[in-house]
């Protein structure tokens, strides 16, 4: 008996010293992650979502193409000026009537001839200068300003909108992300836990002192935990690569750097969430009904008058001389250099006004199908300020049942380190058999990962709160530096 009591007290002493040591890695496993070189951080990752995602640069894109249109604009606005020259070798015939011309910078260069046709051809030229200014628009210079002035503001607020929303994702997939591997350090804490038990009932077994089931049982808990740990690596690789397509880069490799997230639970402050109408997802909406609004009212103020100044200054030459011969015809010198030069001038300069009160009508149906657009527009702007509404108050509703199992997880995860430690306790006192111990091994790893998905489900509750209230810094301003 004496012998048989040294022996079951060398196999306590052993199995005590391996506990210890399993623990003791175990416990630096889940608390730190070994310094890698390619580490990536809350900010870091946001800051490359901004500059690189695709999305969010087409957004900006669309603020410069706004911003061009509203310079062109102002460019339109001023007096337009043109000027024309020509040379054209051509008969003169004409005859007395009326026509109508399609416009242009220059007068008919010829009159009508007095001596009858003469299918000769002669060189003439002309040159003229002309300024036109659309002085009194009635309001429709302010309305096109009004509208390519909002137009930006409906860009920028695009633009926002879509880089508050992948601000969220990027925050959510990385929170995502930092839990899966948080997993895999807990997994392979829990993997080293079973490879030391099973080394000490590995000896055991081998000197006689456990019956070989044990050694099988452990054999098998060591192999459950591996598949556990490779599980956990294949989630995590997944939401990595899912965060880092987020913000431009795919690279599953990535390792995170901020497991303080699991250190401390975020302060949850009693804010007073903001007005709905200033949510960053709402403002597109917002300038979408004022464009529509300013579109109406250039819509009306189209169909009014437009009075317009005009100055131009002419120039004409040609081979036809200005007086009749004796015989009452035209000399026609044929030569270049006799309808080049430029011999008669003129210039004009008036006020043109133009209406067409037809337009009336027509503006008439356009302006209903405008005020139906814009309709349509607030119709949206409702549904998704009742969505947003909506999502705020199961955004308070999920961060208080997130603090309250947080409250929880500590109390289930020291209750299982306990039964843990008494199992293993009655197990090298041979009280126990290795079921029971196994059975409070999975209690333990399953509580460590409860805490841990806990506690991070905590920080993803305040991120959903923060989202709903418009204000991504209420998040960012608690994240451990």
């Amino acid at each position: 008996m004496l012998n048989g009591e040294k022996r079951y007290l060398g196999l306590a002493v052993i199995l005590a010293i391996a506990s210890f040591w399993a623990g003791l890695v175990a416990a630096q496993s889940v608390n730190s992650l070994p310094a890698v070189a390619n580490q990536l951080s809350l900010p870091k990752a946001l800051e490359l979502a901004r500059t690189n995602y695709p999305s969010l640069r087409g957004k900006l894109a669309t603020i410069r193409a706004a911003e061009a249109e509203a310079q062109g604009l102002q460019v339109a606005l001023l007096p337009q000026a043109g000027v024309q020259a020509q040379t054209l070798n051509a008969t003169s015939n004409q005859v007395r009537g009326a026509y109508v011309s399609n416009g242009g910078l220059l007068l008919p260069i010829s009159g009508v001839r007095t001596d009858g046709f003469n299918n000769q051809a002669t060189w003439t030229s002309g040159a003229s200068l002309v300024v036109d200014w659309e002085a009194v628009t009635f309001g429709r210079r302010q309305a096109r300003r009004s509208q390519a002035r909002l137009a930006i503001e409906q860009a920028q607020a695009d633009y926002e909108g879509e880089f508050f929303t992948h601000q969220v994702r990027v925050c959510d997939a990385y929170l995502l992300a930092l839990n899966a591997q948080k997993s895999v350090a807990l997994q392979t804490a829990n993997l080293q836990r079973a490879q030391a038990l099973q080394r000490v009932i590995r000896a055991s077994t081998e000197g006689g002192l456990r019956p070989g089931i044990d050694s099988a049982i452990a054999n098998t808990e060591v192999a459950r935990a591996r598949l556990q740990v490779l599980e956990s690596q294949q989630l995590a690789q997944q939401q990595v690569l899912r965060l880092t397509e987020l913000i431009g880069q795919p690279n599953p490799t990535v390792q995170l750097d901020s497991m303080a997230f699991y250190n401390r639970l975020p302060r949850l402050l009693n804010t007073q969430s903001g007005s709905v109408a200033l949510h960053p997802q709402l403002r597109v909406f917002q300038k979408s009904i004022e464009l529509g609004k300013a579109n109406e009212a250039l819509l009306k103020a189209a169909a009014l008058p437009s009075v317009s100044v005009l100055g131009s200054l002419q120039g004409r030459g040609s081979g036809i001389s200005e007086r009749a011969q004796p015989d009452g015809t035209f000399r026609i010198d044929p030569s270049l250099g006799a309808g080049l030069p430029l011999r008669s001038y003129n210039y004009i300069v008036g006020v043109t006004a133009i209406w067409r009160p037809t337009d009336l009508l027509r503006s008439k149906y356009a302006l209903s199908a405008q005020r139906e657009r814009i309709n349509a527009f607030q119709q949206t702007y409702n549904q998704q300020a009742l969505g947003i509404q909506a999502a705020s108050q199961n955004a308070s509703l999920q961060l208080e049942l997130a603090q309250a199992r947080a409250d929880q997880a500590p109390l289930q995860l020291d209750a299982a380190q306990q039964a843990y430690t008494q199992s293993q306790a009655r197990y090298e006192s041979g009280l126990d058999n290795i079921l029971a111990l196994t059975q409070t091994t999975a209690l333990l790893n399953r509580a460590e990962v409860d805490q841990a998905i806990v506690t991070n489900s905590v920080w993803r509750a305040l991120l959903l709160r923060a989202a709903t209230a418009g204000d991504l810094d209420s998040f960012l301003q608690q994240i451990p530096r």
